[in-house]
């Protein structure tokens, strides 16, 4: 198990990779503060993780990361359930509208700032008081592979998400003498309940069978297939683990290398 027994804190949990993150964890063998903004999210998550981990120790905490004193209270919290604090998935998210530039609401820009940026940056800042108290910890940040290949209309998360991935390299380089790394997984295109929907309901309006939807998109990945949301999970664990303890300031590219890098 790679989080055998290691306390590991999850934001953002919801339909998708937010509710795989929190059961991979578990599967890894941590125990797991899962945090949202619906409860009902937190019990359903909580219900998945039970399945593959019956003995997890789990603490839900409904939490918005916009809310500095909420993030406070998740950290507070799981210190006092677990005695400390080893990782952090941060996961929570705001998309906003799919727009062009050119018409683009800006202050629907500010709410992905506000909690893409600001709210991570926020939950971050909580927890690395209560990591550097017991020597360290790891931090991941889920991205996105907009930051580096352009999807029409989906700039202003992109720019946000541009902003966190900065932040994060930098966050690496000062933590870094607390024992402390920061990573980052990239993810592209998941097949989990979001990306199910959107194939689904594009097949209906194009009237055309889910594989004519799903084949070129498939196309454009060096795997020849859209990676699951449960590997981008394992991929986030990876990074939180003592396995990755030689890794801080990077970025993983989580899909299937519709992205290559150089």
């Amino acid at each position: 198990m790679l989080l055998k027994n290691k306390v590991v804190i999850i934001s953002g949990i919801g339909p998708g990779l937010g509710v795989k993150l929190a059961v991979e964890a578990a599967r890894e063998g941590a125990h797991v503060a899962i945090a949202a903004r619906s409860a009902a999210g937190l019990e359903n998550a909580e219900r998945h993780m039970k399945e593959v981990a019956p003995d997890c120790r789990i603490l839900k905490q409904p939490t918005d990361i916009t809310d500095r004193d909420q993030c406070r209270q998740l950290v507070m919290a799981t210190e006092a359930h677990f005695g400390r604090i080893d990782g952090l998935v941060n996961s929570a998210f705001y998309h906003g509208n799919f727009e062009s530039i050119e018409t683009a609401d800006l202050d629907d820009w500010r709410k992905c700032f506000d909690t893409n940026v600001i709210g991570t940056m926020t939950m971050t800042q909580e927890t690395v008081k209560a990591m550097k108290k017991t020597g360290g910890g790891a931090i991941t940040m889920v991205n996105t592979m907009a930051t580096r290949k352009p999807f029409p209309s989906e700039a202003g998360y992109a720019a946000s998400k541009g902003a966190l991935m900065v932040a994060a390299k930098y966050l690496a380089k000062e933590l870094g003498c607390h024992n402390i790394r920061v990573n980052s997984i990239h993810p592209g295109w998941m097949w989990g309940a979001p990306v199910q929907s959107y194939v689904k309901s594009a097949s209906a309006a194009r009237n055309v069978p889910e594989a004519e939807i799903i084949k070129p998109i498939a196309a454009n990945i060096a795997l020849g297939r859209i990676v699951t949301d449960d590997e981008c999970a394992r991929a986030a664990m990876f990074l939180i683990s003592d396995y990755a303890s030689a890794i801080t300031g990077a970025i993983l590219d989580t899909n299937g290398g519709e992205f290559i890098g150089c």
